[in-house]
């Protein structure tokens, strides 16, 4: 997933990627990491799913340790039901 950083608009990647083109053209250079801000690319072809990339800062928590993103995502609300060990 991604943000949009002037709107604040959270993207997954399958829903980013039927907009179109000229949908993508404007939001391209506003995503960023959902936790850090970081800026964020979508990626996409004939052979490759649909997905972000980030430059993630130092200290996100969505590259923190293993399985991190499904912590942070948890802690969203995305993830009802699962556990962290933050709890």
């Amino acid at each position: 997933m991604a943000k949009n950083i002037m709107d604040g608009k959270e993207w997954t990647a399958a829903e980013f990627a039927v907009l179109l083109p000229q949908d993508q053209d404007l939001a391209r250079p506003e995503l960023a990491c959902l936790s850090c801000d970081g800026p964020a690319v979508f990626r996409a072809g004939p052979k490759r799913r649909p997905s972000f990339a980030a430059q993630h800062q130092h200290g996100c928590q969505l590259i923190a340790p293993a399985w991190s993103a499904f912590t942070y995502l948890a802690g969203q609300g995305w993830a009802p039901g699962l556990k962290t060990k933050y709890e």
